[in-house]
C-alpha cells in the first residue's frame, strides 16, 4: 500500500510539470561580424523563428554582453499579445574565461527581473568597464581567472552557469579532454554542460555526476536557433522553474538531449 501511495503521488506531482524545449545558448545580431544571419534580423524574427522551432524558452546570450536583450523581451510580449502564444526569454551572456594553457566558455544566465545588474557587478567583480567596450571586441574580452571563480560568481549573483559546447574542437583543444572539465564541473557552481555531439554523452555524464547534460543551438542566425536543444519539465515557466529543473537529474526531469 505505501508503495502504491508513494507511485501515485509522483504521478501528481509530474502531472503538475510542463514539458518545455529550450534553447539555452544563442546569440543577437548585436555583433555584425559574429553574426550568421542577416544583418537586418530583427528581435520579432528571432522570437518567431523560436516558436516555429517549437522551443517554449530561449536564453539570448551575447559575448560579453546583454544589451539585445530587451529587444527580445519585447518582441516575445508583443508576440504573445498578439497570438496568445508565449517565449520564456532568459537573459544571459557568453563569457570566455582563460587560465593558464585552458579557454573555457560559460554562460551565464540572470534572473529577468535584475539581469542587468547582475551582469554589471559580474563585469565589475573582474575589472572590466563594460560600458566602454566596442561592440565588435565583444567576442574576444576574456576573464583572466579560474572558471571556477567566475562560475561560483555567477551563482553568488542569483545567476545560473553552464559549460558552453565543452566537447567542442578549438584547433587541437577540446575542454572535454582537459583535467579543468573535472574540476569546474565538480566545483558545485555548474548546473549543466552543453554538448555539441549527443555521442559525448556518456563520457560527459561519468566525469560530471550530478550536472544535468544538455544541448543548445549557439545559434548565430535564425534558421539555427532550435537546431540543438533540451527538453525539461518545469514546474512553472520562469527563471526560478527553469533552475529547479536543472537542480534534478533524472530521466523524468531531462527527457531529452
Amino acid at each position: 500500500m505505501l508503495v502504491c501511495c508513494i507511485a501515485i503521488s509522483i504521478a501528481l506531482e509530474v502531472s503538475w510539470l510542463t514539458s518545455t524545449q529550450l534553447d539555452l545558448h544563442s546569440h543577437s545580431p548585436l555583433v555584425p561580424a559574429d553574426y550568421r544571419g542577416p544583418q537586418e534580423t530583427t528581435a520579432r524574427q528571432i522570437v518567431e523563428s523560436a516558436l516555429e522551432a517549437g522551443l517554449g524558452l530561449l536564453a539570448v546570450t551575447d559575448h560579453f554582453s546583454v544589451d539585445f536583450v530587451p529587444h527580445i523581451e519585447a518582441a516575445a510580449r508583443r508576440h504573445a499579445a498578439e497570438s496568445g502564444v508565449e517565449l520564456l526569454v532568459v537573459p544571459g551572456a557568453e563569457i570566455r574565461v582563460a587560465w593558464g594553457e585552458d579557454e573555457v566558455h560559460l554562460i551565464a544566465l540572470f534572473p529577468p527581473e535584475s539581469y542587468r545588474e547582475c551582469f554589471d557587478e559580474l563585469a565589475r567583480t573582474f575589472g572590466i568597464d563594460h560600458t566602454a567596450l566596442l561592440v565588435e571586441d565583444l567576442p574576444r574580452v576574456t576573464l583572466r581567472a579560474h572558471p571556477s571563480v567566475v562560475a561560483r560568481r555567477i551563482v553568488e549573483l542569483g545567476g545560473l552557469c553552464h559549460i558552453a559546447h565543452a566537447d567542442r574542437v578549438f584547433g587541437s583543444y577540446r575542454l572535454l579532454d582537459r583535467p579543468l572539465f573535472d574540476r569546474l564541473a565538480g566545483s558545485g557552481a555548474v548546473a549543466a554542460v552543453e554538448l555539441v555531439d549527443p555521442a559525448n554523452r556518456g563520457e560527459a555524464a561519468r566525469r560530471a555526476p550530478g550536472v544535468s547534460i544538455i544541448a543548445s543551438s549557439d545559434a548565430h542566425s535564425p534558421s539555427e536557433i532550435g537546431r540543438r536543444r533540451t527538453t525539461l519539465l518545469l514546474d512553472e515557466p520562469s527563471f526560478a522553474g527553469l533552475a529547479r529543473a536543472l537542480g534534478v537529474v533524472d530521466e523524468e526531469s531531462a527527457l531529452a538531449v
